[in-house]
Parts: C-alpha cells; structure tokens; sequence
C-alpha cells in the first residue's frame, strides 16, 4: 500500500483526505500483516525442517514479530514520499532499519563476545530495530500531522475513495509480487541448474548491474508524487517535461558507471576478489539491459501515478512470467549466460512495453530523441 498511498497523497498533499488514506492504509495493513506475523511465529520449525537449517527457527522468532513494525515503516515511507520528504521516506523504506540491526549486532557483540551465538541474535536485533524505526516514523508523522491541521480534519473516507484506494493497493501488490518473481524466484530457478561457482557469478554481476539502475531508485524517491500532483492538476505539459528531464538525468548520472562495466568489467569485478572475471560478459549484458532500464526513466510510476496502474500490473506480471519461463530454459542450455539473458529480457521488455503504454495513454515520449513510435505511425491519445 506505500506506493499507493504516495499517490493519493502526492497528488495533493494539502488535501484534509491526507490523514484519512494514512489511517485507512495503516489499519488496513496491519490487519494483513499481524497474521502473518503470526503465521511465521508458528510455523518457524516446520520452515526450519524444509530448509535443513537448525538455528532458522530462533531468526524466524525475531523476524515474524517484526513484519508489522517493518510493513508501518514501509507504509509511513511511501506518506513521507507524498509529502515531499523522500529522504525520511528512503531512510524508512531502505536504510534505517539495516543501519540500526547492524549496530546493535556489533553493540550485541562486544557485549556478549561469543561468536556462536551471534545467528541467534540476528532475528531479535531486526525486530527491536523495526520497533524502533517504525516508532520514530510514526512520530514523525504525528508531529507533520499535527503541524499541518488542515491536512488532519477528515479521518473518514468515503466509499468511492476507499473502493479508488483498494484497487491501486491491489495492482502495486501484484506489481511487487512480479518484482519479487525477478528478483527472488529467478534466482532460485537459476540456483537449481547452475553450480555454485557459476551462481555467484551471475549474483556478482546482477548486484554490481544494479548499480547502474540505482541512480533511477533515486529519481524514483522524489518524482512519483510530483507525477501525481501535475495529472492531478491537468498539467500534462509540465508532467511531460518532467519526465523527459528526469530520464536524461538519469542517464547522465548513470553514464559513467555504464561505460566502467561495458569498457573494464574485468577490472570491475576483480574488485570483489579473485575468479569473477569470467562474469565480466554476463556484467555487459546485464547492464546494456540496466541502460533500457533508466533511458526510458519512470515509466512505470508514470503510469502508477496517473491511474493507469492497471497497465503497468499487466506487463510487469506478463514479461515477469515471460522471464521465469526463459530461466527454466535458457539456464540448463547456457548456463549463466541464460540466466542473464533471461534477466535482461525482463528489463528491456517490461520498460519498453511500460514506455510504449505512456505514450498511447498520456502522450508522453520519455526516451531521449526522436519519437519512433510517432514515427511509425502510432499516436498518442491527443492526436486520435
């Protein structure tokens, strides 16, 4: 519900439905994430069984009473978004609750220094960081609420709004659930048909890749609620613009690590150690597909921001599946060099599609020159 409530609430943060979509997304959310919570708690040692892993069952403990306090966080990232503080936002979605678990394992540490034990305080160090991010963010929250009354008048949502709400929570879901079909699931597939050596090369080169993509992670903090605001308006000039200068934005940024990865791979993965040069092409692929990624800028919020997320939840599940499908059956064919060509499909596929459905639906052209679908014919939906 982050994303979704991003929008609702970016597209006019001075609204006085602002605090209703947070209740409702909080009360909302946390009924389907206590279950859970739950759910994990009890069913820790039969997880612990199927993984084979005797000391799962104590992390799984600490983790299951967390994902309340980290499904707030998350949410309260997606309201400080729509509120025009992306940073408080990144920290509460990204940062804080790592930074916070890693200190109090090193604190943990020289407290109790037996290295033994340390695996065991790893779940119960996560949730005691969520509780402590959660709650800070909630303060936070209450104190901009508290601020800004005009904002914090209306709590109640009326039925069309609620209805409006719940659609979009429910295709950004799929949507995640696609992502993590990319990210998780395909390398689990690849796990099955590759050998460890060959798995962590093409980890290596996935997370070094990203890289490449992380500079539209940062974009996509702060453009998402302006998208909403500016179609909220009926500005789709200025919408347009937007967009266009935050995908040559990002390709500026993104060009020098590019050409690092596709002129010196070798070199760039000698930096994780000896034996990942021979991930150097998988490293090319991977980030030629990164380059699709952030060229075509956000495409995908784009459309999540205007109402168009219905669109967006089609192709990332369609090219998700796709992808999944080429794991299965590139990999036992070329190994890692499948997997990667199953993982750049996804990439280029589902941004090309996603900026093909901005154009027919917006008439907005984000890639950096000419406009060869104009070109070929297909307009957009002013010239119809």
């Amino acid at each position: 519900m982050d994303n979704a409530l991003m929008r609702f609430v970016g597209r006019d943060a001075g609204s006085s439905r602002v605090s209703g979509y947070l209740y409702w997304a909080v009360a909302h959310s946390l009924c389907i994430s206590v279950p859970l919570s739950l759910l994990l708690v009890l069913l820790r040692d039969p997880v612990m069984h199927f993984f084979a892993m005797p000391s799962l069952a104590e992390v799984l403990l600490g983790i299951g009473f967390a994902i309340p306090f980290y499904t707030l966080a998350f949410l309260l990232a997606g309201f400080f978004k729509g509120i025009n503080k992306p940073a408080t936002g990144a920290l509460l979605e990204n940062g804080s609750i790592p930074l916070v678990t890693g200190f109090l394992l090193v604190s943990v540490g020289y407290v109790f220094p037996d290295q033994g034990q340390k695996l065991v305080y790893l779940g119960w160090a996560y949730s005691v960081a969520a509780v402590i991010v959660a709650l800070q963010g909630a303060l936070q929250a209450g104190l901009w609420l508290r601020e800004h009354r005009a904002v914090s008048g209306v709590t109640q949502l009326d039925v069309s709004q609620k209805g409006e709400f719940r659609v979009a929570s429910q295709a950004f879901f799929i949507m995640g659930l696609a992502a993590f079909m990319q990210s998780a699931l395909s390398v689990m597939i690849a796990g099955k048909f590759l050998g460890s050596e060959e798995l962590g090369l093409f980890k290596s080169a996935q997370q070094i890749a990203i890289s490449v993509g992380f500079v539209l992670m940062v974009i996509n903090a702060i453009f998402p609620p302006r998208f909403a605001a500016l179609y909220h308006q009926g500005k789709m000039d200025s919408l347009g613009r937007l967009a266009r200068n935050g995908a040559l934005l990002g390709i500026v940024l993104a060009a020098p690590f590019l050409l690092i990865c596709l002129l010196l791979p070798e070199w760039v993965l000698s930096l994780l150690g000896e034996g990942f040069e021979p991930a150097a092409l998988l490293l090319q692929i991977i980030a030629l597909a990164q380059l699709v990624n952030v060229a075509t800028g956000s495409v995908g919020f784009l459309l999540t921001m205007t109402g168009n997320e219905r669109y967006m939840r089609n192709i990332a599940l369609f090219c998700s599946s796709v992808g999944l499908l080429g794991f299965f059956m590139l990999t036992p064919w070329l190994g890692a060099l499948g997997a990667a060509l199953a993982l750049a499909f996804v990439l280029v596929a589902q941004n090309l599609a996603a900026m093909c459905f901005v154009w027919l639906k917006l008439g907005i052209w984000t890639l950096p020159g000419p406009n060869w679908l104009a070109l070929l014919g297909v307009r957009g939906p002013e010239n119809r």
